[in-house]
C-alpha cells in the first residue's frame, strides 16, 4: 500500500460485528474446536451501488493510513453509504504485488484476528466477497501482509433491526442458474469486455433488493476481472472476481444488487459463467419478521480436517452442525488446502439431495483456495461434498436467523478408497520387478507394476536383451492395462534418444487421462554421473528433464518427481552406469514411490526416515527433501 492520507482519530464503542475468519496459506491459523461467539444485533439488509470506496493505486485513496501495513475505510460515514450501519458486504482485491501474502479486513479499532480474507500470488490479482462488522464509526481496517495495492468495492450494508420486511435474507436450497457450458444456456460464451443480463429467477420476487449468487468463470482465455449490478442500471468500477487467464475454473461468492429484470455480470476475461443462487433479500412488499436478519458473530473454527486426522476425501462429503439453533443459514469462508488434483467443493444444507452447485474451485494439485459461502442449514447442520481430496477448513462469522430445513437423507460416507497405481516403466523400474520383496513397500495402495527393458514412450520400442522380446510403448501399456487407474507413475524415456520428447509427454498424458488417471508422476533422468555412462547419454537424459519441467505448466494434472535430486544423495543405490540400481537402490525406489502416492493422499509416510523415527504426518512432497531415507537400516539391504 503506497498512497494514502494521514489517519483521523475516531472513537466510541466498537460494534460486536468481526470479520469472516479465512484460512491462509501465509498466515498462522488457531487450533482447536469450536469456540463461544459473541453476537450482534439483528440486522437488516439494504443495497448500496455496487460503490469502490478505496483504491490505493490512485493520489487520492480515500483511505487513512494506520501504520505502514494497514489502512482505514470510511463506509458508513460517507455519502454512499447510510448511517448507523453494523455490517457491510464489501469485496477486497489485492494487485500489484511482487511476492505472494495475504489481506485480512476487520473492524476499525479491535484487534486484528489471526486470520486472512485474501490470499493472493504474487504478479496477479486476487479478490474475495465477506460480510464484516463496522467500527463505531462505519469503518474497517485493511491489513495486507506484503507491498501491495488494495481495492475496496461495497455492494450492501447492514442496519440494526428487531424486525423487517425489506433486506430479510431467504434462504433457497443452492441451485444452478446458469451454466454457460450448456448448448441451450442464455448466456453461451461471452467475449472479453462483454455484458449479459441473467434473469431473475422464478423464484425470486419481483421487488427483491438483492440476490447471493456463487459466480465461476470457466475457460477464460485472457486476464481480467467479473463485475455485477442489478440489470438496467449504470454500470459500476467495481470488480467481485479477477481471472488468470488460464482458462482453469476460478469461483467467487457475492451479493448483488437486483432489479426485476435480474443482474447484468461484466466479463473483462471472456469465456463462461456458471452461477449458482443461494437466496435472496426480500423488498417491501414482504411481511414483517424477524427471520432472515444478520446476526455477526466472534470468528469461529468449525472444521479443520488438517488438526483431526482426517480429510475430504474425494466422492465424500463430511456435515458439521450449527453452532446455531434459530439459523436459516450460516455466513462462511469455506477453504481448501493440499488439494490432490483439479476439482471442487459444494456446500449445501446437511441431509438433503446434494445439488448441482460448487462453492469454490482447484485447478490443480497443492492449491490453497478460500472462497465466501453463505449455506443453508438443516436440522443437521451443513455439508460439504468433495469431488477432489482436501484438507478442508470452515469458519463462520455470522448467521441468518430462521428455521432450519429438515433433514431427510442418510449421513453420507467420507472414506478413502486406494487408488489404483499403475508403475509403467522401462528397465530402470525393472529393478522393482525383479526385487520382489521390494514391492512389499507399496503400502496404502492397489498397485500395478509394468516394467519391460528397452521399452520407449510412443514409437516402437528396442529389443530387450535382458527380456529377450521388444516390450510395446508407454502409450500401450497405459491404454491396454485393464480397468481404470487413479495414479499413473511413469519411469521412462531413456530410450527416447531422438524423439519429440516434449510431444510424447503430451500423448502419455492423454493416454493416462484417458483411463481416469487423476495425476500422473513422472520422474526426472538419473544422468549417469558415475563413471561407465557416456557424454551422449548425460546430454540427451538433461534435456529430457528439462522438457518435462517445460511440459509441467501445460498439464495441472502432471507430477514431475525429481527423481534426479533425490536419488543424487542416495548412497549404494547406483549401478556402475549410474542409471540403472542395484538391490538397495530398488528398495529406496519402491519406497520413493510410496511417499509420493502417501503424499498425493495426504497420508502419513509409510515409514519414517530412519528405524525408530516416527514417520511424517503428512506425508511431505519428497520434492521437498533434504536426505533419503535410511534404506539399509529400514529394510535390512
Amino acid at each position: 500500500m503506497r498512497r494514502s492520507r494521514t489517519v483521523v482519530e475516531r472513537v466510541g464503542a466498537l460494534m460486536l460485528a468481526t470479520v469472516v475468519a479465512v484460512l491462509g496459506a501465509h498466515v498462522g491459523v488457531p487450533d482447536g474446536g469450536v469456540v463461544e461467539a459473541a453476537t450482534g444485533a439483528p440486522s437488516a439488509f439494504e443495497p448500496v451501488g455496487p460503490y469502490r470506496l478505496a483504491d490505493t493505486r490512485l493520489a487520492d485513496c480515500s483511505c487513512d493510513r494506520i501504520d505502514a501495513e494497514t489502512i482505514r475505510v470510511d463506509i458508513g460515514g460517507t455519502e454512499l453509504v447510510p448511517n448507523r450501519i453494523t455490517a457491510a458486504a464489501v469485496t477486497i482485491t489485492i494487485t500489484g504485488s511482487t511476492t505472494g501474502g495475504y489481506a485480512t479486513v476487520y473492524p476499525s479499532g479491535s484487534s486484528r484476528p489471526v486470520a486472512s480474507t485474501v490470499n493472493f500470488p504474487a504478479y496477479a490479482s486476487a479478490a474475495n466477497s465477506t460480510i464484516v462488522g463496522v467500527g463505531s464509526s462505519g469503518d474497517v481496517d485493511v491489513f495486507v501482509s506484503a507491498d501491495a495495492e488494495v481495492i475496496v468495492d461495497v455492494t450492501g450494508v447492514f442496519s440494526s433491526a428487531g424486525e423487517a420486511s425489506s433486506g430479510r435474507f431467504v434462504s433457497l436450497a443452492p441451485r444452478r442458474i446458469l451454466d454457460g457450458r450448456d448448448a441451450d444456456a442464455a448466456v453461451g460464451r461471452m467475449a472479453p469486455g462483454s455484458a449479459a443480463t441473467i434473469p431473475l429467477p422464478a423464484s425470486v420476487p419481483a421487488d427483491a433488493t438483492a440476490i447471493a449468487v456463487n459466480v465461476t468463470s470457466l475457460r477464460a482465455d485472457q486476464r481480467g476481472y467479473l463485475s455485477g449490478f442489478a440489470a438496467g442500471g449504470q454500470a459500476p468500477d467495481t470488480s467481485f472476481l479477477n481471472v488468470d487467464g488460464s482458462g482453469s475454473p476460478v469461483a467467487a461468492a457475492v451479493i448483488l444488487p437486483v432489479s426485476g429484470d435480474g443482474i447484468t455480470i461484466v466479463n473483462t476475461a471472456g469465456g463462461r459463467l456458471a452461477v449458482d443462487l443461494n437466496g435472496y433479500f426480500t423488498g417491501s412488499s414482504a411481511p414483517v419478521s424477524a427471520e432472515g436478519l444478520f446476526v455477526a458473530t466472534a470468528p469461529t473454527r468449525l472444521l479443520d480436517t488438517r488438526n483431526e486426522q482426517r480429510r475430504l476425501w474425494a466422492d465424500g462429503a463430511i456435515e458439521i452442525a450449527s453452532p446455531h439453533a434459530n439459523a436459516a443459514a450460516l455466513v462462511t469462508n469455506v477453504t481448501v488446502a493440499r488439494t490432490d488434483a483439479a476439482g471442487f467443493v459444494t456446500a449445501y444444507p446437511a441431509g438433503v439431495s446434494r445439488p448441482v452447485v460448487s462453492a469454490l474451485n482447484s485447478a490443480r494439485r497443492d492449491q490453497t483456495i478460500p472462497n465466501a459461502a453463505i449455506t443453508p442449514v438443516s436440522t443437521r447442520g451443513v455439508g460439504y461434498y468433495g469431488s477432489l481430496s482436501t484438507d478442508l477448513i470452515v469458519d463462520v462469522n455470522g448467521y441468518f436467523t430462521g428455521s432450519p430445513v429438515p433433514a431427510t437423507q442418510p449421513v453420507p460416507a467420507n472414506t478413502a478408497v486406494p487408488r489404483r497405481v499403475l508403475m509403467v516403466g522401462d528397465s530402470t523400474l525393472a529393478v522393482v520387478r525383479n526385487v520382489r520383496a521390494s514391492q512389499d513397500l507399496f503400502v496404502g495402495f492397489d498397485p500395478v507394476l509394468d516394467a519391460q527393458g528397452c521399452r520407449r514412450l510412443v514409437w516402437p520400442s528396442c529389443f530387450s536383451d535382458s527380456d529377450l522380446r521388444t516390450p510395446n510403448t508407454v502409450e500401450e501399456a497405459i491404454l491396454g492395462t485393464p480397468g481404470v487407474v487413479d495414479v499413473v507413475v511413469v519411469m521412462a524415456g531413456y530410450n527416447d534418444w531422438n524423439d519429440p520428447f516434449g510431444m510424447f509427454v503430451d500423448t502419455i498424458m492423454s493416454a493416462a487421462r484417458s483411463k481416469g488417471a487423476r495425476h500422473v508422476v513422472w520422474l526426472t533422468f538419473s544422468e549417469g554421473r558415475q563413471p561407465g555412462s557416456s557424454a551422449t547419454a548425460i546430454g540427451v537424459y538433461a534435456e529430457n528433464t528439462r522438457d518435462l519441467w517445460a511440459s509441467a505448466p501445460r498439464h495441472p494434472d502432471l507430477v514431475v518427481a525429481d527423481w534426479r535430486t533425490y536419488n543424487s544423495r542416495s548412497v549404494g543405490w547406483m549401478g556402475s552406469d549410474g542409471v540403472h540400481m542395484k538391490t538397495r537402490g530398488g528398495y529406496g525406489l519402491a519406497d520413493y514411490i510410496s511417499r509420493w502416492i502417501a503424499h498425493l493422499d495426504g497420508r502419513a509416510c509409510t515409514a519414517p526416515l530412519a528405524p525408530g523415527g516416527t514417520p511424517q504426518d503428512p506425508c511431505p512432497s519428497p520434492n521437498s527433501a533434504t536426505r533419503v531415507p535410511d534404506i539399509a537400516g529400514l529394510y535390512g539391504v
